[in-house]
């Protein structure tokens, strides 16, 4: 993969490329921007450059330096290598590093956090010389997991950056880092891609959908290639399915108490007992960060409507009378309330909360703030 394949922000793509062949190269960066944008993708078209046999402003793809970085492609495949590698020894002692060339380095989530001795490695490891001529580059992805209490660990390689190093941090949320990590770093902002972008790109990639599937997907995913590429659509229109009976309750106080719970344990992931059984704790979590995704896109597409803000495209432009109906139906204040309720119980995520119980209460208080 080169710049060339990059789909989305050439504006940051034609930076990076500067920065390489100038040779100016700042010693940190912040790739920010919501999920699928492609920060991490870019990060990684970076090292590959800066470290391709040919030293020009793109990676050749042919020598051995691009052949290896090739790995990075699959980034679940390195992780779990990793993990396999450590077996059951202390992360602490034996921390998760993800080196597939010897200059490039990339650290992820090791559990919850990315822990100290993470960390610790890069302080250690980004004084040493980088190999053949090439720069150093350190991918910390979602750094937004950095511990607070451990972050300032990195501060020493940012005040006295090494020659020919690069840290480069990737976040969704970069005011979750600590302000003495932001404010060390060259901040380089991804936008969101356009429908257009992600409906071409679709067209390529996924060439049996219908052109009303890649419009709802590329409207679904909100700006995000990734999120696009990745839409198990009967799963959306399911989920949706559900969320609307939840909306209707809430917004609008029209249920039937049968179908409204059967909506709700769908949308707490209370399906059959082997789906139950073979789901971890973590799968349950993304499940319903998705749930909630999707409600959310709801209410954002009921506050276009109420605002007639028809230049704005909505999420779910095939179901647009039925939000219409809830547009017309409910009070700001009423929105207000919902939205509240919805980021409380976002809020008890990392708790283990009963879900189906969240949304009963969502829907059936309508006019209560939990």
């Amino acid at each position: 993969m080169t710049w060339a394949d990059f789909v989305g922000n050439s504006r940051v793509v034609g930076v990076l490329q500067r920065m390489l062949s100038s040779g100016r190269v700042p010693p940190a960066l912040l790739f920010a921007g919501q999920k699928g944008v492609g920060k991490f993708t870019l990060a990684t078209l970076f090292a590959r450059a800066a470290n391709c046999e040919q030293k020009g402003k793109d990676s050749c793809g042919r020598c051995q330096s691009c052949q290896t970085l090739e790995a990075l492609d699959d980034l679940p495949g390195l992780r779990k290598a990793a993990l396999d590698a450590r077996g059951s020894a202390n992360p602490e002692a034996v921390p998760l590093i993800l080196r597939p060339h010897p200059n490039v380095t990339v650290l992820v989530p090791d559990g919850a956090f990315i822990r100290v001795s993470q960390m610790r490695y890069v302080v250690r490891q980004s004084y040493n010389v980088p190999t053949g001529g090439g720069r150093a580059v350190f991918l910390i992805d979602q750094a937004e997991r950095l511990r607070f209490d451990f972050a300032d660990v990195l501060l020493k390689v940012l005040e006295e950056p090494p020659d020919r190093t690069t840290v480069i941090l990737v976040t969704s949320e970069p005011f979750q880092l600590r302000p003495t990590i932001r404010s060390r770093c060259i901040p380089v902002h991804f936008a969101p891609l356009s429908s257009a972008q992600i409906e071409s790109h679709l067209q390529q990639q996924r060439p049996k959908w219908k052109k009303t599937e890649r419009e709802l997907a590329a409207a679904a995913a909100a700006g995000s290639l990734a999120t696009a590429l990745t839409l198990d659509l009967d799963l959306y229109r399911q989920v949706r399915r559900s969320a609307l009976e939840l909306l209707r309750a809430s917004l609008r106080g029209e249920f039937d108490p049968e179908r409204l719970f059967a909506a709700t344990a769908q949308l707490a992931g209370k399906g059959s007992a082997e789906t139950r059984e073979t789901e971890d704790s973590g799968s349950k979590r993304e499940r319903f960060d998705f749930v909630l995704e999707v409600v959310y896109g709801l209410i954002n597409d009921v506050l276009y409507l109420r605002s007639g803000a028809s230049e704005l495209r909505l999420r779910n432009p095939d179901i647009q009378g039925e939000l219409e109906r809830a547009a017309g139906s409910v009070e700001g204040e009423g929105l207000n309330r919902l939205v509240k309720k919805l980021d409380r119980i976002e809020g008890w995520q990392r708790q283990n909360i009963n879900r189906q119980l969240a949304l009963d209460a969502v829907a059936l208080a309508p006019t209560r703030v939990l």
